[in-house]
């Protein structure tokens, strides 16, 4: 497959960037607010899904008074500061997907984050000059696991499902992309390694296992 007729559609959080770390430090804040702190089992179990369906069920299951939009607005103070003072890029990201774009493979982003987050954590590290087109939650109906904003990221891209290959951190993303007739590569961090990945094609231990040449030409 010649690459013009190859791409690679990618999740950020969790897996371009390390920012599931400051995700469950933002969201534990506004949880303090009443007395409570998520560690990690139960922070486990939110990766992979909104923040609008993590705090839909974080306010059912505590009684939280304030609205979801309101423990939206808060967490989203709380992150955006944190995204701008402490992301990193994760292991072998930087190096990976500046590669692909090098050899002109079309990049495309498949996020279940809000557009904002995305792309600042995107500027943050670098690599926004890198991605033809970037899907997050706004541009679709239903989210991951949902296979919506792969279909629409590659269908952007010009291409079909089975001409691209995803990378993915969580279990409901691997979902996601396979379900959308992708195949998926997983790779799992500390919030994630208990996840279901029997869809994925391979489990990786970092980006930096990725050679792109072998993808570049596959």
């Amino acid at each position: 497959m010649r690459r013009k007729d190859f791409g690679v559609v990618f999740d950020v959080d969790g897996l371009l960037v390390d920012s599931e770390p400051l995700q469950a430090r933002a969201i534990n804040g506004v949880m303090a607010r009443h007395g409570i702190h998520l560690g990690d089992e139960e922070f486990n179990e939110l990766v992979g899904t909104t923040t609008r369906d993590n705090f839909v069920l974080l306010k059912a299951r505590y009684g939280l008074p304030e609205s979801v939009d309101e423990l939206l607005s808060a967490k989203a103070v709380l992150y955006l500061e944190l995204v701008r003072t402490d992301l990193q890029a994760c292991d072998g990201a930087v190096d990976l997907v500046r590669a692909l774009h090098g050899m002109g493979v079309p990049l495309a982003v498949a996020s279940s984050s809000p557009r904002r987050d995305v792309h600042l954590s995107l500027e943050v590290v670098g690599l926004a000059d890198c991605f033809l087109h970037v899907v997050t939650a706004e541009d679709v109906a239903h989210p991951k696991p949902a296979p919506d904003l792969y279909l629409e990221a590659v269908s952007r891209l010009g291409l079909a499902p089975g001409q691209c290959v995803a990378f993915e951190d969580s279990g409901a993303g691997v979902q996601s992309a396979t379900s959308a007739g992708l195949t998926c590569y997983a790779v799992p961090h500390r919030y994630t390694r208990d996840h279901d990945f029997s869809a994925a094609a391979a489990v990786l231990g970092s980006l930096r296992d990725v050679r792109p040449g072998d993808f570049a030409e596959a």
